[in-house]
Protein backbone atom coordinates (compact mmCIF):
# COMPACT_ATOMS: atom_id res chain seq x y z
CA UNK A 1 0.00 0.00 0.00
CA UNK A 2 1.24 3.68 -0.34
CA UNK A 3 -0.26 6.67 1.02
CA UNK A 4 0.69 10.29 0.74
CA UNK A 5 1.62 12.25 3.72
CA UNK A 6 -0.05 15.61 4.95
CA UNK A 7 1.22 15.73 8.43
CA UNK A 8 3.40 18.17 10.29
CA UNK A 9 6.92 18.66 10.34
CA UNK A 10 7.33 18.05 13.32
CA UNK A 11 6.27 14.17 13.87
CA UNK A 12 6.74 13.57 9.93
CA UNK A 13 10.11 11.56 10.93
CA UNK A 14 7.69 9.56 13.60
CA UNK A 15 4.97 8.75 11.26
CA UNK A 16 7.33 7.61 8.32
CA UNK A 17 9.30 5.28 10.45
CA UNK A 18 5.48 4.01 12.35
CA UNK A 19 4.28 3.35 8.48
CA UNK A 20 7.75 1.69 6.98
CA UNK A 21 7.63 -0.49 9.83
CA UNK A 22 3.90 -1.55 8.90
CA UNK A 23 5.33 -2.06 5.12
CA UNK A 24 3.58 0.78 3.73
CA UNK A 25 5.20 3.03 0.97
CA UNK A 26 5.00 6.80 1.53
CA UNK A 27 4.76 8.51 -2.04
CA UNK A 28 3.23 11.81 -3.49
CA UNK A 29 1.52 9.85 -6.36
CA UNK A 30 0.06 7.80 -3.62
CA UNK A 31 -4.01 7.45 -4.38
CA UNK A 32 -4.95 7.44 -0.43
CA UNK A 33 -3.80 10.61 1.72
CA UNK A 34 -3.31 10.62 5.21
CA UNK A 35 -3.80 13.31 7.33
CA UNK A 36 -2.94 14.34 10.59
CA UNK A 37 -5.93 16.21 12.09
CA UNK A 38 -5.03 19.99 14.30
CA UNK A 39 -7.34 21.52 16.50
CA UNK A 40 -8.01 23.84 13.61
CA UNK A 41 -10.16 21.06 12.23
CA UNK A 42 -12.23 20.92 15.26
CA UNK A 43 -15.13 22.67 17.02
CA UNK A 44 -16.45 22.84 20.09
CA UNK A 45 -19.97 22.21 20.31
CA UNK A 46 -22.85 21.76 23.36
CA UNK A 47 -25.02 19.54 24.60
CA UNK A 48 -26.80 19.84 27.68
CA UNK A 49 -23.83 20.39 29.89
CA UNK A 50 -21.58 18.84 28.28
CA UNK A 51 -19.08 20.31 25.68
CA UNK A 52 -18.07 17.77 22.51
CA UNK A 53 -15.47 18.09 19.80
CA UNK A 54 -16.69 17.61 16.97
CA UNK A 55 -14.19 16.97 13.76
CA UNK A 56 -14.87 19.63 10.75
CA UNK A 57 -15.67 16.08 8.56
CA UNK A 58 -18.33 15.32 10.27
CA UNK A 59 -20.44 18.31 9.74
CA UNK A 60 -23.24 18.16 7.25
CA UNK A 61 -24.82 21.71 7.29
CA UNK A 62 -24.93 24.53 10.41
CA UNK A 63 -28.04 26.06 10.67
CA UNK A 64 -29.28 29.34 13.12
CA UNK A 65 -32.28 29.36 14.25
CA UNK A 66 -33.40 32.53 16.02
CA UNK A 67 -30.07 33.32 18.32
CA UNK A 68 -29.18 29.23 18.55
CA UNK A 69 -26.65 28.21 15.95
CA UNK A 70 -27.00 24.15 15.42
CA UNK A 71 -24.37 21.81 14.19
CA UNK A 72 -25.64 18.96 12.54
CA UNK A 73 -24.06 15.80 12.09
CA UNK A 74 -23.65 13.39 9.60
CA UNK A 75 -25.07 10.64 11.84
CA UNK A 76 -28.12 12.39 12.74
CA UNK A 77 -26.54 14.12 15.88
CA UNK A 78 -26.99 17.86 16.63
CA UNK A 79 -25.23 19.93 18.74
CA UNK A 80 -25.39 23.68 20.24
CA UNK A 81 -22.75 26.15 19.21
CA UNK A 82 -21.94 29.22 21.04
CA UNK A 83 -20.09 31.15 17.59
CA UNK A 84 -22.80 32.99 15.46
CA UNK A 85 -22.76 31.89 11.53
CA UNK A 86 -21.13 34.80 10.00
CA UNK A 87 -18.18 33.40 12.52
CA UNK A 88 -18.23 29.85 10.93
CA UNK A 89 -18.76 31.54 7.57
CA UNK A 90 -15.04 33.64 7.68
CA UNK A 91 -13.27 30.56 9.58
CA UNK A 92 -14.35 27.51 7.74
CA UNK A 93 -12.93 26.50 4.41
CA UNK A 94 -14.35 27.76 0.94
CA UNK A 95 -13.41 25.03 -0.47
CA UNK A 96 -15.45 23.16 1.91
CA UNK A 97 -18.32 24.62 2.87
CA UNK A 98 -20.78 26.95 1.38
CA UNK A 99 -23.31 29.67 2.56
CA UNK A 100 -26.76 29.09 0.91
CA UNK A 101 -28.97 31.26 3.11
CA UNK A 102 -29.05 33.64 5.81
CA UNK A 103 -29.34 30.92 8.20
CA UNK A 104 -27.57 28.15 6.69
CA UNK A 105 -23.95 26.64 5.81
CA UNK A 106 -23.44 23.48 4.24
CA UNK A 107 -20.44 21.18 3.43
CA UNK A 108 -19.66 20.64 0.52
CA UNK A 109 -19.44 16.72 0.17
CA UNK A 110 -23.00 16.57 2.31
CA UNK A 111 -24.98 17.39 -0.70
CA UNK A 112 -26.66 14.13 -1.94
CA UNK A 113 -29.30 15.88 -4.86
CA UNK A 114 -29.88 19.18 -6.57
CA UNK A 115 -33.33 20.05 -7.60
CA UNK A 116 -34.04 23.12 -9.80
CA UNK A 117 -37.28 25.59 -7.43
CA UNK A 118 -39.06 28.33 -8.67
CA UNK A 119 -37.33 32.14 -8.44
CA UNK A 120 -33.83 31.52 -8.77
CA UNK A 121 -33.67 28.44 -6.01
CA UNK A 122 -32.47 25.40 -5.39
CA UNK A 123 -33.82 22.57 -3.01
CA UNK A 124 -30.98 20.32 -1.44
CA UNK A 125 -31.13 16.73 -0.29
CA UNK A 126 -28.21 16.48 1.98
CA UNK A 127 -26.30 13.42 3.02
CA UNK A 128 -28.24 13.11 6.51
CA UNK A 129 -31.88 13.20 4.63
CA UNK A 130 -32.27 16.67 5.48
CA UNK A 131 -33.68 19.34 3.01
CA UNK A 132 -32.38 22.46 2.76
CA UNK A 133 -32.99 25.53 0.22
CA UNK A 134 -30.65 28.09 -1.87
CA UNK A 135 -32.40 30.85 -1.40
CA UNK A 136 -31.84 33.70 -4.75
CA UNK A 137 -29.32 35.54 -2.69
CA UNK A 138 -26.88 32.76 -2.69
CA UNK A 139 -27.95 31.21 -5.94
CA UNK A 140 -26.01 32.76 -8.32
CA UNK A 141 -22.87 32.01 -6.09
CA UNK A 142 -23.70 28.62 -5.15
CA UNK A 143 -24.15 28.18 -9.27
CA UNK A 144 -20.29 29.24 -9.53
CA UNK A 145 -19.64 27.32 -6.92
CA UNK A 146 -20.75 23.80 -8.27
CA UNK A 147 -20.20 25.14 -11.77
CA UNK A 148 -23.79 24.52 -12.35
Amino acid sequence: MRLKLRVSIEREPEIIKELQDRNIEISENAEFVLIEETDEDKIRCRKDNEIIVVSLHEICYIESLGRDVFIHLYNGKCYKSDKRLYQFEGELSSDDFIRISNSVIIARKSIKKIKPSLSCKYLLTLEDNSIVDVTRTYYYKFKDFFGI
